[in-house]
């Protein structure tokens, strides 16, 4: 497999601090450890009968990079487009997403963050300070919506650390070699709220 120090060299010499080139070529490989040892039950059923499980939930982050790059495109061709937040039970994609293996989806995941990367190595030094609205974060330029893009993935990925703990938790009990972790309260959105 070849590095990702060129895409990280190239993209440190664009408009983006050096840390969220990081986060860009490197975050959601996380994924894979957090779920690498857990049993298909965990990854598909729900811990709660109105919260996503882990395979929803990596359903949710790959629709989402779908959302994103469509959202980077269209800043390129329209002067400051707005954007609602993203509710995936109003998206019919969504539940096409839903219905591929978590495998699937993993490979589908790798491959558009690799699009991604493309797109924002494509754009000339002048786009990056095009603008789109969002709904509730307000006026955001592209260095501003990637960042977004970064933490709502960061949120989605500890969702997930989360609920594979809440199954350990749950199938062995509190023991002192296991990590508890309390399901979460609420449904995590775009925004985190």
């Amino acid at each position: 497999m070849l590095s990702n120090e060129p895409t990280q060299n190239k993209l440190a010499d664009m408009n983006l601090n050096p840390h969220t080139v990081e986060r860009l070529c490197h975050q959601h490989k996380s994924l894979k450890c957090y779920i690498d040892d857990l049993p298909p039950e965990a990854i598909y059923t729900r811990l709660s009968s109105d919260k996503f499980s882990i395979h929803e939930t990596i359903s949710y982050l790959t629709r989402y990079h779908h959302i994103f790059l469509s959202r980077l495109v269209k800043m390129m061709e329209e002067v400051n487009p707005f954007f609602e937040v993203y509710k995936p039970d109003a998206d019919s994609e969504f539940h096409f997403t839903c219905a591929k293996s978590t495998g699937t989806l993993l490979h589908e995941l790798y491959r558009l963050r690799s699009d991604i990367i493309a797109k924002i190595e494509s754009l000339p030094d002048e786009n990056f300070s095009r603008v789109g609205t969002h709904s509730v974060l307000g006026k955001m330029n592209i260095t501003q919506w990637i960042e977004f893009f970064l933490l709502h993935e960061s949120n989605q990925l500890f969702r997930i650390f989360k609920l594979a703990g809440s199954f350990w938790s749950a199938e062995l009990g509190q023991q002192s070699n296991i990590i508890y972790l309390p399901r979460l309260a609420d449904y995590i959105d775009e925004l985190a709220v």
